[in-house]
């Protein structure tokens, strides 16, 4: 089914349902109420959207168990999430079928309107933020590009954080040395708003020790300081300062044989045989000054500026990687303006990112790569009726320097939304939407690492930016008892990025995919079963296949393949059963099908990336309004997962990280002061 073919059913579809009956709507619970989208501007609530959307509450995180936001996402939504190389601290992302190499990249991620993504090919750093000072988080599918640009292929998640207004001190103790520690206070007024936190993560190792007597522990220490005031009636200051430190280790990959027989070990030896983790060191402070001011009651400008700087550096087995030094900034200038059933936003955006690091045997930072991203967009709201219409375009250019003047590249970008959303009755309303993305690739893109005997990363050169053209059709259906979202969606991509290697030996130059498509069904629907007894199952189907590519690959052609490391089918569901007044308890389960080992793009290895099943139990007994327990187990069955990379049907070029094998349990209390 092509982009016009679902034009067409989207067309027909509006039609169909515009004769429905109409039908009284009855009390609702919290549980099922409609919650207000801030993410795209226009402040709608999420069943009168005009794009798929996943929102989750503050209620919802808390009643999940998790510790963390990597938790939480992995185990109760549709996105797909797993260690990046085995580093449970920074984990990959993916959304809509990006696969779980590239999904990050495809995806933009905010925290209260600030891109994380990064310049580099990292994942976006989201273990810092302390899941207990989320307000919501909101997931939109299929859109995002007009008003974030770069980087919005599949779409967004949206990180709100709370106004804090009490002292908080949260406590949890697991096996394997699993703690986390948080405290924060703040204070909220009329005009004033502050609050400070302090957070520590750590875990004791789920392997075995290695030859220097380390497990693979880690720690994250996390401070972040946010003062707001409002200056006068009209004018509003934001400042915030964050800082996050973190010393972690983690497995090198290892035979699927190994994995099988005996997890907890660290596969990758040296050349003495000795097995040593990854260590990684990270440190980053991140500054945020906004000032938000009230032209009059229809016009209002937004002006935010950030800076963040990063040092980083990963040991492995064979010698260290090099000290790496980003830096990372970007300013935000939006206007709206809002009248009657009229709202239009329009904006300007810079967004610069560089990369410091040494040649191999080099004592200075020899190698500067960066890239500049300037864009602006509009966009419009229009409510008639029962329908609500919007539509926005972006122009963005991008530049790219190597060491300033020896290698360079320039591209033009463009982003387009066009939807609606019309209300049949008061409990069903259908939308559809069509999206133009684009995704500028990272810097390191642009290098090829050489390996043995250099171990270096050298220019190789600039690479085509990825475009995409989506449509969604979609409903959502609410009444007393039940709240559903369903949608369909497909995406025509050209120039999809890809990580190209010719043999087991080399070690990958990045290329494009010419032509590829993903077509998928998402359906997240919510039953209010009785007083006590709740219940939310969501589910995805993706089908990521590549087209076309011309490229010269000794592998045969990748026409027709599936793109490796996308599992078709992913399930979240919960029952949630209120027992007492005070107590409540959680089943969860979370499946993912098996997929493609992460390189095989011609589909002809004989081994897979197993399915990933995970089921969770997450007791919570409030004692009062001061002081909750919360009993968490993890992985009841202990279940095995690990990611599968590999090209070949041989022994030595299969490997994979370990991402999950043991049984975790954890007890925790919260108290307010």
């Amino acid at each position: 089914m092509n982009i016009k073919q679902l034009s067409l059913v989207a067309s027909i579809s509006a039609l169909t349902f515009s004769t429905a009956t109409n039908a009284v709507l009855g009390p609702i619970p919290i549980y099922l109420n409609p919650v207000k989208i801030e993410s795209n501007y226009f402040n709608d609530l999420d069943t009168k959207a005009t794009f798929a959307s996943e929102i989750y509450t503050a209620e919802d995180l808390k009643n999940s168990g998790s510790t963390n936001l990597y938790e939480f996402l992995s185990n109760n939504t549709s996105i797909a999430i797993t260690p990046s190389s085995g580093n449970r601290f920074s984990q990959k992302i993916d959304m809509r079928g990006y696969g779980t190499t590239n999904g990050h990249k495809n995806l933009v991620i905010t925290l209260n309107g600030v891109r994380l993504n990064n310049h580099t090919s990292s994942p976006q750093s989201i273990g810092n933020i302390s899941i207990n000072n989320i307000d919501r988080i909101e997931i939109t599918k299929g859109s995002g590009s007009v008003v974030y640009g770069d980087g919005a292929m599949s779409g967004a998640i949206h990180i709100f954080t709370k106004n804090i207004d009490e002292t908080i001190f949260k406590y949890s103790n697991g096996n394997y040395g699993v703690k986390n520690t948080l405290i924060s206070t703040g204070s909220v007024s009329e005009i004033f708003k502050a609050s400070i936190s302090a957070q520590k993560q750590e875990q004791g190792g789920y392997s075995e020790a290695d030859n220097t007597g380390n497990r693979d522990w880690g720690e994250q220490n996390n401070k972040k300081f946010s003062v707001e005031t409002n200056v006068t009636p009209l004018i509003k200051l934001l400042f915030t300062l964050a800082d996050s430190d973190s010393d972690y280790r983690y497995p090198e990959s290892m035979s699927i044989d190994k994995f099988n027989i005996e997890p907890e070990q660290n596969g990758t030896k040296d050349q003495a045989g000795k097995g040593i983790y990854a260590h990684s060191v990270v440190e980053s402070r991140n500054t945020i000054l906004g000032i938000n001011t009230k032209i009059n009651k229809e016009l209002s400008v937004n002006f935010k500026t950030t800076k963040e700087k990063k040092d980083a550096e990963t040991t492995f087995y064979w010698g260290s990687s090099g000290i790496k030094k980003d830096k990372k900034t970007s300013d935000t200038l939006t206007f709206k303006y809002e009248k009657n059933s009229i709202i239009i936003d329009s904006g300007y955006s810079k967004l610069y990112g560089e990369r410091e690091e040494k040649s191999s045997g080099s004592n200075t930072f020899d190698k500067l790569t960066t890239k500049d991203n300037k864009g602006y967009f509009i966009q419009g709201k229009y409510l008639l009726d029962d329908t609500t219409y919007t539509a926005g375009y972006r122009d963005e250019n991008v530049d790219y320097f190597y060491n300033k003047t020896l290698a360079s590249g320039h591209y033009d970008l463009t982003a387009l939304n066009i939807g609606f959303n019309k209300k049949l009755d008061d409990n069903l309303s259908v939308f559809s939407n069509y999206n133009e993305a684009f995704q500028a690739y990272d810097i390191n893109t642009a290098f090829k690492y050489t390996g043995s005997p250099t171990f270096d990363n050298i220019f190789d050169s600039f690479i085509k930016p990825m475009t995409g053209k989506t449509i969604n059709i979609g409903l959502n259906y609410i009444d007393e008892n039940n709240k559903t979202k369903l949608t369909l969606f497909r995406s025509n991509l050209n120039n999809e990025i890809y990580l190209h290697k010719q043999n087991k030996n080399d070690l990958g130059t990045n290329s494009n995919l010419d032509k590829s498509h993903k077509t998928g069904l998402e359906m997240d629907t919510k039953f209010f079963i009785s007083p006590k007894i709740t219940t939310r199952i969501n589910y995805a189907y993706i089908d990521s296949i590549i087209d076309s590519e011309d490229a010269n690959e000794d592998r045969g052609s990748f026409n027709g393949k599936t793109l490796p490391g996308v599992s078709k089918h992913t399930i979240a569901t919960n029952v949630k059963l209120k027992i007492t007044d005070k107590s409540t308890l959680i089943l969860k389960h979370k499946y993912r099908s098996k997929a493609y080992a992460e390189e095989d793009f011609s589909n002809t290895n004989a081994s897979k990336t197993q399915a990933f099943n995970s089921t969770d139990i997450n007791y919570l007994y409030k004692h009062s309004n001061n002081l909750e327990f919360a009993l968490d187990v993890e992985n009841l069955f202990r279940r095995k997962h690990a990611t599968l990379l590999g090209d070949y049907n041989t022994t030595d070029a299969n490997v994979v990280y370990p991402a999950n094998f043991t049984s975790n349990i954890k007890a925790g209390l919260t108290y307010r002061f």
